[in-house]
């Protein structure tokens, strides 16, 4: 399990939920008009559920761009945003990216236990601070109406009395309270409802459906349209870009099945011939080929540039669903995902640029467990490398996650914890198992992971002690000490256990201090969730590692 393994936390607030008031896929366009004038362009989409470390987040982007007029000209003013929310619109994690002319910023936001982690981008600066959230505010960001559409929509303000909503300025980084007064109402041919004035000047039309149809303030009037909306894309500059010019990489395309697996080949540009090879096996949850899941760095593209540095032909790839990748992952189960990685792994073999008696795996996480089947399969591999690997079937490992998590929280005593955990317990077998199962009665969490029962089901059919007991190529198990995901004890041991017991003639196993599931060096004594989106970089002495154990066995 990756930084999406934990997976069935349900969010313990009540009220009326996302999914009460969008459909997955539905979009919003507003004009952005100045006496009559067009002078800009709001654009929202809801995507839908999506995992985010672990829990079900539901997934918003929206755009905005503006002209101005200024003592300087007219700029444009450019703003993307993604906001992740639980299943009642709260924040989970927010990126806000700027363009005002040439200068561009951006921020991440982290929401957890009152406060949110800020990473502030700008120019070539960076800083990273911690303030105050008030509990139940929403976000907000200049000029972005589908955030108070949000909680407009989700929560109208009562007639006949003024309301206050909490909300927090990803601009100013601070909380924004908003009060909301009826002032009036309308009805059209199209539609009817309320109108409100807020406290920050600004007169909004709320459709009855939960919509907002307009809001006016400072001569400028946001109108709901059908026009189409063209979308941009805001990138950062150069200068934060990583320099890759030492490397030649090639897209290829991977055949497997119906899906066609989107990747890239990178290698050392003055080095020809056939070189040792190695591919990389994505953990759990989609990712892209360098190791980015829902905005999140997990480092990947560190780990690869580096082997390919070191003188090996690397193959990273999109998940399926993910970037140039087709297929999804919705209905798609773990063998499938083998599959999808055997494929790969045979591509390498064949390719010519591949020492063919070299090649080796790397396996991040779920990837751990993936690497010794590939192995088992394909015993021409060179080796394998099992980066943070569970060594118990998912149930277990995500059964210790969620009991972890709640007993962080501290909201159980140890009784009411114990009949919680046994519950899930039964209800993750059952889950797992061939049986049928009515949506109606399933708990809400267990109905919003039904799409991907399959990936479950055949997850609980693996026992990753079994599998690694018929690898033969040389294995290297590494962990971070302060995995909070995986444990060093738990999972990597009785891996290496195993293997000691099978009389393996070429297997280490290394623990890392002060690493967590990502290889990162933890802020503190204890890795958390948070830390994950946090600007970090792989530890250097584990690079090291992994490259020269590669290296040694690239030259027998």
């Amino acid at each position: 399990m990756n930084a999406a393994g934990c997976l069935l936390l349900a969010c313990t607030a009540q009220g009326p939920q996302v999914t009460d008031l969008y459909e997955p896929g539905e979009e919003a366009h507003w004009r952005i008009e100045a006496g009559n004038q067009l002078i800009g362009r709001h654009w929202s989409r809801y995507d839908g559920e999506v995992e985010l470390l672990g829990v079900r987040a539901h997934y918003f982007e929206a755009q905005v761009w503006l002209k101005t007029k200024t003592a300087l000209g007219e700029v444009e003013q450019r703003y993307a945003g993604e906001l992740w929310t639980d299943a009642h619109g709260l924040p989970l994690r927010f990126v806000l990216r700027a363009a005002l002319g040439e200068s561009y910023s951006d921020v991440e936001l982290v929401f957890a236990s009152g406060e949110a982690a800020a990473v502030i981008h700008q120019g070539s600066t960076t800083r990273s601070m911690k303030v105050e959230v008030p509990e139940g505010a929403r976000v907000l960001a200049n000029n972005f109406i589908s955030h108070f559409e949000l909680v407009l929509g989700l929560e109208p303000p009562p007639e006949g009395e003024k309301t206050k909503r909490l909300f927090f300025s990803a601009s100013a980084l601070k909380p924004v309270p908003v009060t909301f007064a009826h002032v009036g109402t309308f009805e059209t041919d199209a539609a009817a409802g309320v109108v409100l004035r807020d406290s920050l000047g600004e007169e909004i039309e709320l459709a009855d459906t939960g919509r907002v149809l307009s809001l006016a303030a400072n001569g400028a009037t946001f109108r709901r349209t059908d026009e189409p909306y063209e979308r941009f894309t805001l990138e950062p500059p150069a200068q934060r870009e990583e320099d890759r010019g030492d490397l030649v990489e090639v897209d290829v395309t991977i055949a497997q099945g119906d899906v066609r697996l989107a990747g890239t080949l990178s290698r050392r540009k003055e080095l020809e011939g056939r070189l040792p090879a190695v591919f990389f096996v994505s953990g759990s949850g989609p990712q892209d080929r360098n190791g980015f899941a829902s905005g999140i760095d997990l480092g990947t593209h560190e780990v690869l540039d580096r082997l390919a540095r070191e003188g090996f032909l690397v193959l990273r790839v999109d998940d399926r669903g993910t970037g140039g990748s087709t297929g999804s992952m919705t209905g798609t189960s773990f063998d499938e995902l083998v599959a999808d990685a055997a494929a790969c792994v045979d591509f390498l073999l064949e390719h010519d640029g591949a020492d063919a008696e070299h090649v080796f795996v790397i396996g991040h996480s779920e990837g751990g467990e993936t690497a010794p089947l590939l192995a088992a399969r394909r015993p021409q591999l060179a080796g394998i490398v099992l980066m943070a690997p569970p060594g118990r079937p998912v149930i277990d490992v995500i059964y210790e996650q969620n009991e972890a998590v709640l007993r962080k929280a501290g909201e159980l005593d140890e009784a009411a914890l114990a009949k919680t955990m046994k519950a899930l317990r039964l209800e993750m077998e059952r889950f797992c198992s061939d049986a049928e199962l009515d949506p109606d009665e399933l708990d809400e969490n267990f109905r919003a992971m039904l799409p991907h029962r399959a990936w479950f089901q055949s997850h609980a059919r693996h026992d990753p002690v079994a599998d690694i007991r018929k690898v033969e190529c040389p294995v290297l198990i590494v962990h971070g000490e302060l995995d909070f995901q995986v444990s060093p004890e738990r999972d990597s041991q009785p891996l290496a256990d195993a293997l000691a017991e099978e009389g393996h003639p070429d297997f280490e196993l290394r623990v890392l201090p002060g690493l967590d599931h990502l290889f990162k060096p933890v802020p503190g004594e204890v890795s958390e969730a948070t830390h994950y989106f946090q600007n970090r970089r792989v530890d250097a002495a584990f690079l090291e590692l992994l490259a020269s154990w590669l290296e040694e066995r690239a030259r027998k």
